[in-house]
């Protein structure tokens, strides 16, 4: 059976003191993430927030 591998695109925002966000670290990219898959959660909204697939291609298929 044929499967696929689809890429998404999911936007979030991150509050910081620096104009460029320069000073941004990975735990704090990680908490404005999973803020935002929260509200997604809460609201309901996945479908319309990450919309549909920029790129698509067909899996390999596992030997057997």
């Amino acid at each position: 059976m044929a499967r696929y591998n689809h890429a998404f695109t999911i936007a979030f925002s991150a509050v910081s003191s620096d104009a460029k966000g320069e000073d941004l670290d990975p735990g704090a990219l990680k908490a404005a993430l999973q803020a935002r898959i929260a509200e997604l959660d809460r609201e309901d909204t996945w479908i319309e927030a990450v919309g549909p697939p920029f790129d698509s291609y067909l899996e390999p298929e596992e030997p057997s």
